[in-house]
């Protein structure tokens, strides 16, 4: 396995990886999302219902309020009217009347009752200090409230009484207990299924909506406490809470489906990759085998045309003219095996010390036939001895790339310039032809591999398209690149080298 494909596997395995994690990490998320949405939304009902409960309650002594401030309004406050109001009206337990600290009803010196005189034993508290009935609702001392509800569960059954202030007298009501409960059970008789409401005085458990249910089975999803004068009394709400099972169980396994989906893809995307890749090793192989081959034979050709050449004398000016074409040609052909191979493969670096000026005049020697042969002359300019790091084997491939292209694409232009330009960082070789150039989209896209511009210079010339491309790899492993840029007329290749060498691994 080469070093790319080495490469291209791991970070396919990282892709797939981190596809794979980012799934599991999103759908992870979404089940933790869903179950503390499936949690509020349980917390948000059983919140919910204990308010309604709590205000159905609050109402409750909200009504009474109303009525008894309506009863004080009417009534005439003498031991008769009271009387009777006490017997008649079931929401009233008993009545006083206070002035100031004297208690004007009932009479304490007049004939009562065994009810009426422990009545007026559990106000007495009251009597001598009437502060006591509004003394949990005093805000500011110039803001006496002049009505209100006074608890106390200092006696056996707790004494709860509604009070109003009208002049200089205090009217007081006391609502039976027993009603009050009566009452609430009535409003807050709600039907929540297996839920229930429990409602609790102090500790006592007052109601509960469901008594068929076990409160150790539940757990209290919400509750609240009442405010004045049933401080004692909280509203509760048991019940399950939201099943997060199912949420797991059926997410998780929608995840793994993904997962399990997503893999058989990336496994049928990865067999194909595999098979593309081992059916191009095998032709790439089967190609270097068949170029390496065709190499000996080669250079066996031209070393016996040119044995031959320097057998026959000027007279033989036909022979030698076919020569040189045989000649050419097999150099020509060389070149693209050389192509082919280093395509296909990638030799190791012979870094060494090279002078550019007889390298570059040896180079354009060897291109002087076949260009004279089409009418096409090369200029080389050369100045100062330029002497750089490198490879002498790719160095010449990648020259002998730019003016092989030069010799087929542009005949037009009759020649091709060749010159070495140095500055403090770079040495430049530029490679300038006269032809009709390329096009200005097309510059992007010469380096591609197998891509040949479509214009008319390329009608009729053969080509693989891959020559500019190993000439670019070339470069870039001598730490170098090729620039182009349009001329008038025709363009200008740069290989761009450094000063001081940096390969590409």
């Amino acid at each position: 396995m080469s070093q790319r494909t080495s490469r291209s596997l791991t970070v396919f395995i990282i892709i797939t990886v981190a596809v794979f994690s980012l799934i599991a990490y999103l759908g992870v998320r979404t089940l933790e999302h869903e179950v503390l949405l499936r949690h509020y939304q349980s917390q948000n009902m059983a919140q919910t219902r204990v308010t309604q409960a709590s205000d159905s309650v609050m109402d409750i002594l909200r009504q009474k309020a109303t009525r008894l401030d309506a009863i004080t309004d009417y009534i005439q406050p003498n031991e008769q009217a009271l009387k009777e109001l006490v017997e008649k009206d079931h929401d009233i337990d008993g009545v006083f009347v206070l002035q100031k600290n004297r208690l004007l009803y009932p009479n304490e010196n007049g004939p009562l009752s065994q009810k009426e005189l422990a009545w007026v034993q559990a106000i007495t508290p009251l009597v001598n200090d009437p502060s006591l009935l509004y003394g949990h609702n005093v805000k500011s001392e110039m803001a006496i409230p002049q009505s209100g509800w006074y608890i106390t569960g200092e006696v056996q059954e707790p004494l709860l009484i509604y009070w109003r202030t009208i002049g200089s007298e205090t009217i007081g009501f006391r609502v039976p207990y027993i009603k009050l409960l009566s009452d609430v059970i009535n409003a807050v008789n709600f039907d929540f299924g297996k839920d229930t409401l429990v409602l609790v005085e102090n500790g006592r458990l007052l109601y509960q909506s469901n008594p068929y249910v076990e409160l150790g089975n539940l757990q209290p999803l919400a509750e609240q406490s009442l405010p004045y004068p049933l401080t004692g009394w909280q509203v509760s709400y048991y019940g399950k809470a939201a099943s997060t099972t199912a949420v797991y169980l059926w997410g998780g396994a929608f995840i793994l489906l993904m997962l399990a989906i997503m893999g058989l893809i990336i496994f049928r995307l990865y067999r194909e990759y595999t098979q593309t890749a081992r059916l191009a090793r095998q032709q790439v192989g089967f190609v270097s085998q068949v170029s390496h081959e065709l190499k000996t034979p080669l250079t066996n050709i031209t070393l016996y045309a040119e044995l031959l050449k320097e057998e026959l004398d000027e007279q033989h000016n036909e022979g030698l003219r076919y020569l040189d074409v045989i000649i050419g040609e097999s150099q020509r052909l060389s070149r693209l095996i050389q192509n082919i191979l280093s395509f296909t493969r990638e030799p190791k670096l012979h870094i060494q010390p090279i002078d550019l000026n007889p390298l570059l005049a040896k180079i354009t020697q060897t291109f002087t036939p076949s260009y004279q042969a089409k009418g096409m002359t090369i200029s080389l300019s050369l100045g100062e001895s330029v002497v750089v790091q490198s490879d002498i084997d790719r160095l010449t491939q990648i020259i002998n790339n730019l003016l092989s292209n030069a010799e087929k694409y542009a005949t037009a232009g009759k020649q091709v310039d060749v010159q070495v330009e140095c500055s403090a960082d770079n040495v430049d070789i530029h490679v300038r032809d006269y032809g009709d150039g390329i096009a200005e989209k097309e510059l992007r896209m010469i380096f591609l591999p197998f891509y040949r511009v479509k214009s008319g210079i390329t009608e009729g010339v053969s080509g693989t398209g891959i020559g500019l491309t190993i000439a670019q790899q070339l470069a870039h492993s001598l730490g170098g690149e090729i620039l182009v840029a349009q001329q008038s007329p025709g363009v200008r290749f740069t290989l761009r080298l450094a000063r001081n060498l940096i390969t590409a691994p």
